[in-house]
C-alpha cells in the first residue's frame, strides 16, 4: 500500500482540486492525518479508507493495489462496484444494432446473444484484438509512469512535507 498516498493526493489535487484542509474537513479528519497518509508515514484505518472510497468514488481494490496505476480505470468506480457489467469495456457488437445519436454517439443495447465466428476468422479476430491491447496497455503505462513521476516531484516540493521521524 506504498502507493496510496500518492493516489490520494491525485485524487485531492486533480480530480477534485481541494487543499488538504478542505478535503480534510469534508471527511472529518485532521489535516495533519491526511498529509501523513498522503507522505506515506501512515495508512488509513479501514473504516477511513471506506470513508475515502465513498468521497472520491473509487474502489478499495484501486487505492490499496499497488500495481494499478495513479489514475482509477472507470470500472474502478465505488458506485459502479455492483454494476453487473463494468463501465469502460469494449462490447463488440453488429452494427445494425447501434444507433447513431448524430451527435457523434451511438447507443448498442447489450444483447443476450453472442458473436460467432469460424476457426479461421475466430483466430484472426483474437490476433488482431490482442494486437490492440497490447498497444493501449503499452501506452497507458507510459502516460501512467510520467503522470506518477510528476506527482511525486510535485509531492516532495510540496512545502507541509514532513521528514518521516527516523
Amino acid at each position: 500500500m506504498a502507493r496510496i498516498g500518492l493516489k490520494i493526493f491525485y485524487l485531492r489535487t486533480r480530480v477534485r482540486q481541494l487543499s488538504q484542509q478542505k478535503m480534510a474537513d469534508a471527511i472529518g479528519i485532521r489535516q495533519a492525518t491526511l498529509s501523513n497518509i498522503e507522505q506515506g508515514i501512515s495508512q488509513p484505518t479501514t473504516p477511513l479508507l471506506l470513508e475515502l472510497c465513498k468521497y472520491f468514488d473509487v474502489t478499495p481494490t484501486y487505492l490499496v493495489d499497488d500495481a494499478r496505476g495513479v489514475q482509477p480505470l472507470p470500472s474502478e468506480r465505488w458506485s459502479q462496484r455492483n454494476a453487473l457489467v463494468a463501465v469502460g469495456m469494449w462490447i463488440e457488437a453488429p452494427r445494425v444494432d447501434v444507433v447513431d445519436l448524430g451527435d457523434g454517439n451511438v447507443l448498442c443495447p447489450l444483447l443476450p446473444k453472442e458473436a460467432f465466428y469460424d476457426e479461421e476468422a475466430k483466430a484472426e479476430r483474437e490476433k488482431q484484438s490482442r494486437r490492440t491491447v497490447k498497444k493501449l496497455q503499452q501506452s497507458r503505462r507510459q502516460t501512467e509512469r510520467s503522470l506518477e513521476r510528476a506527482l511525486q516531484g510535485e509531492l516532495r516540493a510540496h512545502p507541509l512535507r514532513r521528514k518521516p521521524k527516523s
